[in-house]
C-alpha cells in the first residue's frame, strides 16, 4: 500500500541563509483565537529571529482581512477548500526556511521564553528530532503532557473510560518534573529539526487530522531520532475549536486505526477495529434505549450517528 509521506517537498540547501526559527500556524475560521495566538508570539519576548507562516484552510470569517490589518509580516498561504490539518502543515513547512520548524495551534497563547529554551535544548542535543513541553488549559491546569506509543489495552481503558476512572485526564502523563526522552508528544506546539524532516519525510497526509503527529515521531524515533519532553515549557492551548465532540470522535478513531493499520501490521489492526467494532455497537444499543426518553432524543440522535460513522470506519479501514 502506497503511503503519502512526503519526502522532497521544496527546503532550504545546506549553507542557505536560514532563520532560527519557523513557525507554522494552520488555520480555519478561527479567527479571534489565531489573533491572540499571533499577539503573543509578536510580543517580544522571543528573542530568536523567526517567521510565521499560516496556512489558511478556507476560513470565511474575515481571517485574511484580521492578518492583513495587524500582522502584515505573515506569510500566508491560502486554501479555497479544507485540505486538512496534515497536508496544510506540510505546506507551510515547505514554505518555510527556518533551521527549526514549529507546528502552532491558531488556539494557543505562547510563551517566548519557553520557545527559547525549546531551541536552546535543540542546539545542544543533536540527537533530538522534536521537543514539546507541557500544555496547559486558560485555567492554568495541565491539559497534555507526554506519550507512549498507542497500544490495545490503553485504547480499551481510554474507549470503555476505565482508565478515566482508575486515573484522572487518562493516559494524562507529566513524570517528575525532569526532562526525558518520550515516544511522542502532542502538535498543539512541537518543535521539530528539519534534518530530521528531510530524512524520514513530511506529515503523512492520509491523516486529515488526529494521528498524523503520532505516525510522525513514530518513524522519527525508528530512524533513530529522539523525541524530548521539556517541562519547563509550557503553552496555553484552548482546544476544541475545530469541531464539534459528534465528528471529532469519527476522526480521532479514524486517526488511531490508520496509525495501526501503517504501522503495526494487521494482526492488531484488526484486533483494534474488532474491539472499537464491539464497544461501538454496545454504545449503539444503550443509544437505542436512550432514544425512547424524550429529553434525551436529540442526544442520542447525534450519538446514534456519531456512533454509526465508527462502526462503518472500523470496517472500511482494513
Amino acid at each position: 500500500m502506497s503511503v503519502n509521506t512526503p519526502k522532497n517537498m521544496r527546503m532550504p540547501e545546506k549553507g542557505a541563509s536560514m532563520l532560527p526559527l519557523s513557525v507554522v500556524i494552520v488555520t480555519m475560521n478561527n479567527k479571534k483565537y489565531l489573533q491572540t495566538c499571533l499577539s503573543s508570539l509578536y510580543s517580544g519576548e522571543l528573542q530568536a529571529a523567526f517567521e510565521v507562516i499560516i496556512v489558511d484552510n478556507g476560513s470565511t470569517d474575515g481571517t485574511q482581512l484580521m492578518l492583513r490589518e495587524m500582522f502584515p509580516e505573515v506569510q500566508l498561504l491560502q486554501h479555497k477548500v479544507n485540505v486538512g490539518l496534515s497536508r496544510a502543515s506540510n505546506c507551510g513547512i515547505a514554505a518555510s526556511r527556518g533551521r527549526y520548524v514549529m507546528l502552532l495551534n491558531d488556539d494557543t497563547v505562547v510563551d517566548g521564553s519557553s520557545i527559547e529554551r525549546m531551541i536552546d535544548f535543540l542546539d545542544a542535543h543533536s540527537d533530538a528530532a522534536a521537543v514539546g513541553g507541557r500544555l496547559l488549559n486558560p485555567d492554568g491546569s495541565l491539559q497534555a503532557g507526554y506519550n507512549y506509543f498507542p497500544s490495545l489495552t490503553e485504547e480499551f481503558l481510554i474507549a470503555t473510560r476505565i482508565g478515566n476512572m482508575l486515573q484522572a485526564g487518562y493516559p494524562l502523563r507529566e513524570g517528575n518534573g525532569e526532562v526525558r526522552p518520550v515516544d511522542w508528544l502532542g502538535s498543539a506546539c512541537l518543535l521539530l529539526r528539519r534534518e530530521a524532516l528531510s530524512e524520514v519525510g513530511l506529515l503523512n497526509e492520509e491523516y486529515f487530522i488526529y494521528g498524523d503527529e503520532v505516525d510522525l515521531q513514530y518513524r522519527l524515533r525508528h530512524a533513530g531520532w529522539s523525541i524530548y519532553y521539556l517541562p519547563f515549557s509550557s503553552t496555553i492551548h484552548f482546544g476544541g475549536r475545530s469541531m464539534d465532540r459528534w465528528r471529532r470522535r469519527k476522526m480521532v478513531y479514524r486517526g488511531k486505526m490508520l496509525f495501526y493499520r501503517n504501522n503495526y501490521g494487521r494482526l492488531r489492526s484488526a484486533l483494534l477495529r474488532l474491539m472499537f467494532s464491539g464497544l461501538t455497537a454496545s454504545k449503539l444499543l444503550a443509544w437505542i434505549g436512550a432514544f425512547t426518553i424524550p429529553k434525551l432524543r436529540d442526544r442520542a440522535r447525534r450519538e446514534l450517528r456519531s456512533n454509526l460513522d465508527v462502526l462503518r470506519l472500523c470496517r472500511k479501514l482494513m
